[in-house]
């Protein structure tokens, strides 16, 4: 079926472009054209735009999710640094130590 001289199949590809509003003026003005007297496009269309928001809606859910593991270990983190530190603070200490009184003997 064709609209304006331009096929369906060209405005279907041409779609994602629209919306991303990435097609020259031209192009762009044709597209429309096309889809004011399509309406199987224009609900091509609406059904891009859809999956478009859906997936955003996914990646700030996961997005999300991901913060939130962070903020939940942190404090495990943190602890273990800690946990970590303090050994190895004393293992230095000891060393230094030792360097101190063989020094002095």
């Amino acid at each position: 079926m064709e609209k304006n001289n331009i096929p369906c199949k060209i405005v279907e590809d041409l779609l994602p472009s629209y919306i991303d509003e990435i097609l020259s003026n031209e192009v762009s003005e044709s597209v429309q054209i096309h889809l004011n007297s399509c309406e199987k496009c224009r609900i091509k269309l609406s059904d891009i735009k859809l999956e478009l928001a859906e997936g955003k809606i996914q990646n700030q859910q996961k997005d999300a999710a991901f913060i939130k593991g962070i903020k939940k270990y942190k404090h495990y983190v943190i602890g273990m640094a800690i946990g970590a530190g303090i050994p190895i603070g004393a293992l230095l200490l000891f060393i230094l130590w030792v360097m101190v009184i063989s020094m002095n003997s």
